[in-house]
């Protein structure tokens, strides 16, 4: 069977209807994933976190949830798909440039703050 690449292109440039055989299994999809990053989100990590990675978690999250929401919005909308894969390249640009670049240099500060209050005596405890 020879690749049209007409014929791909005039799919993902049409309705996402609720005849196509994906249809539900994206919006299954979609539940899923949902529900997985709720998981994620509320998954309590018990090593010593940084702040600003707690801080960018509930951010990654946020715009993950949103995404989620708007991509299921465009589905029942009936947008073309290809509108839906723009909405999540948009997201995992985002999110890529949050744990590429924005968070390195803030965690090495933090590092570098936590490394420098060890050289510090720390008060003693008072005793009643």
């Amino acid at each position: 069977m020879p690749f049209d690449p007409g014929h791909l292109l005039a799919r993902l440039l049409e309705p996402f209807n609720s005849e196509s055989r994906f249809y539900w299994p994206f919006v299954i999809g979609l539940g899923v994933a949902l529900i997985a990053h709720i998981v994620w989100y509320s998954w309590r990590v018990s090593r010593d976190t940084p702040p600003v990675e707690s801080t960018l978690r509930g951010w990654a999250f946020w715009i993950n949830v949103l995404t989620l929401v708007w991509a299921t919005v465009l589905v029942i909308a009936k947008v073309p798909f290809m509108a839906i894969v723009i909405i999540f390249a948009l997201d995992f640009a985002a999110l890529v440039y949050m744990y590429a670049f924005w968070l390195p240099p803030r965690e090495a500060a933090w590092v570098r703050e936590k490394r420098r209050q060890r050289y510090f005596p720390q008060p003693k405890r008072r005793r009643r």
